[in-house]
């Protein structure tokens, strides 16, 4: 028997998610490449790069905070290999590109990530790759 939160079912859920990360307004064009370069992937998502962060005391600072949401749907889809041996979302050192608000290309490299894995979306925290 399907779940159903609220009335809508998990799956629906899912898919809407999938759905507004993919062809909602705000997406951000980019492309995924595995560690050892051998899988590229053309993707959608959210992402956001500013330079407000706080310090150890929560006090803010000035430095650069850049993290992407992205679609499990979509990358199952592709074949995008995204998980371990345990089945367990892991992307360090994968790399991702993008271009900023003022349309230059960026090179950044996953540090963490925090998957959703009831609604299917993986939040990524990037740090510079490639002399950003």
């Amino acid at each position: 028997k399907e779940k159903v939160m609220a009335g809508v079912s998990l799956e629906r859920i899912k898919s809407d998610v999938n759905k507004y990360m993919t062809k909602g307004t705000g997406v951000v064009e980019m492309t995924l490449v595995t560690p050892d370069s051998s899988v590229t992937f053309d993707l959608t998502g959210f992402g956001t790069k500013h330079f407000i962060n706080f310090d150890s005391e929560g006090l803010p600072v000035n430095s650069k905070n850049a993290h992407v949401s992205l679609s499990e749907i979509s990358l199952i889809e592709a074949n995008y290999p995204f998980r371990n041996d345990k089945e367990e979302v892991f992307l360090l050192n994968h790399r991702i590109s993008a271009k900023d608000s003022s349309g230059v290309l960026k090179h950044y490299v996953i540090t963490e990530w925090l998957p959703d894995e009831t609604f299917g979306q993986i939040v990524c925290i990037l740090g510079d790759y490639g002399g950003n």
